[in-house]
């Protein structure tokens, strides 16, 4: 048996995948160590979804492999998507990685530490796991993300997560509705829905969906947060609106990616809309979910952008009034249609105007966070805050790791508490308030029916 560390890069989906892979090698026999230092084979799952997510996971490897040299590592592993699609250039490239587990081996990632090699990974291949699957959290334990669905049918042309990860495969309802039941008992605070696209949840299987998926977690009482991410505009539809407005759980937060407003784009991208179809939507959802605070995402620098193209997103980001908004710069994807399309934007254009797009959000950012001052907020305690002696935490506005926090100084909770906060200040990202006097700070009870 072997004392084993794992490091997890990349988005809330892969940390799902780490989750599995320790709970799996825990299952095992192999002890589970939190510092790199102290471990005996070190896994690293990687993300290779644009260049600078590549480049962050090759500079790891590098630097854990010191390790190696000093004598507490014995094995490096490169797990995750790096290692399916580029497995047989880095046998070549990094002979300090002494085995590849790529997304189709995650279920092996035992026998990958005990040493045994696996043949190169080949294409696109994931791994699906089940309520019956273990699975150690490493998110903090009033925090869980729920995956329900891998891969994606969707041909966005620069995006490569097919190519790595497949069609779209999702989970029978009924399984994840045990693991739902299953993280409420065990007093979770949040449980977060991710897939690719959450939104296109079901259509593999002919007879779900996730309006249907919702009111079936619904019978599960949970005085929690039920958040759902990464939806596509697509597939907004009223009846799903409709869910995501009576589902007892589920907060008022929509993360929408629509990635460009200028129609021409839009099509090269292989997405839909335009700035009137993507302002009605955003109308029907405000509409239907009267306190919700949107966040989306955009692609600068598409091959072909012109200036008068990211004015118009400029414009159109101007009028929709986002709570919150991410941008990042093209990149240049091998194996998919946009690597080879002409006109392709120099790198130093597209990140001046992922720099400019951030910059116009932070006044809108600034407005929507003061219109909140006056008002109360449910919050849920994550960590001490030094420079005010109190806490922070994060609304139902606050989707975990990319959002704001709400600072509350004068807090003497415990994380993973909830407590009422009047707020006071509303800043670019963050909120700060006080405890709303007579509410003690109060602990989830959960249970099911």
């Amino acid at each position: 048996m072997s004392k084993v560390a794992l490091v997890s890069l990349g988005c809330a989906k892969n940390l799902v995948d780490s989750e599995v892979m320790l709970g799996l090698l825990a299952e095992a026999g192999h002890t589970i160590v939190e510092e790199v230092t102290e471990a005996e084979t070190i896994i690293v799952n990687t993300c290779a979804f644009i260049e600078p997510a590549k480049e962050e996971a090759i500079e790891a490897l590098l630097e854990l492999s010191d390790l190696k040299a000093q004598g507490t590592c014995r094995r490096l592993i490169c797990a995750g998507c790096l290692a399916q699609r580029y497995s047989t250039d880095l046998r070549l490239e990094l002979p300090e990685v002494d085995a590849f587990a790529g997304t189709d081996a995650i279920q092996e990632i035992v026998a990958v530490v005990e040493g045994r090699e696996l043949a190169g990974c080949r294409g696109a291949g994931s791994f699906l796991y089940s309520s019956a699957t273990p699975r150690l959290r490493a998110a903090p334990q009033w925090s869980a993300y729920l995956k329900i669905a891998e891969g994606c049918d969707h041909e966005c042309t620069f995006c490569a997560i097919p190519a790595i990860r497949g069609p779209q495969q999702s989970r029978p309802p009924a399984d994840i509705l045990a693991e739902y039941r299953a993280l409420v008992a065990e007093g979770v605070c949040e449980v977060n829905l991710i897939a690719q696209d959450t939104s296109a949840y079901g259509r593999d299987l002919g007879n779900a969906s996730l309006e249907g998926l919702l009111r079936q977690l619904d019978t599960v009482e949970f005085d929690g947060w039920l958040r759902v991410l990464y939806m596509h505009p697509a597939h907004i539809t009223p009846g799903l609106l409709a869910a995501l407005a009576e589902v007892s759980a589920v907060v008022p937060y929509v993360d929408i990616p629509l990635q460009h407003a200028a129609p021409s784009l839009l099509e090269a991208m292989g997405r839909p809309g335009s700035p009137e179809s993507h302002l009605d939507l955003l109308q029907r959802i405000r509409e239907a979910l009267p306190a919700v605070a949107i966040r989306t995402t955009f692609l600068v620098g598409f091959p072909g952008e012109t200036e008068e193209d990211f004015d118009l997103l400029c414009d159109f980001v101007t009028e929709a009034r986002f709570d919150r908004l991410a941008c990042f710069a093209f990149s240049r994807e091998e194996d998919t249609p946009a690597h080879d399309l002409p006109a392709q934007v120099a790198a130093e254009v597209a990140r001046e105007r992922l720099d400019r797009l951030m910059e116009l959000q932070e006044p809108i950012s600034l407005a929507r966070n003061t219109e909140l001052v006056g008002g109360r907020l449910r919050v849920l305690l994550e960590d001490f805050d030094p420079p005010t002696g109190g806490m922070k935490g994060r609304s139902y506005r606050d989707a975990p790791e990319v959002d704001g926090e709400v600072i509350v100084g004068d807090c003497r909770g415990d994380p993973g508490d909830f407590v009422e906060v009047l707020i006071t200040a509303g800043e670019v990202h963050d909120l700060r308030g006080q405890v709303v006097r007579g509410q003690a700070p109060r602990k989830l009870q959960s249970a099911t029916r």
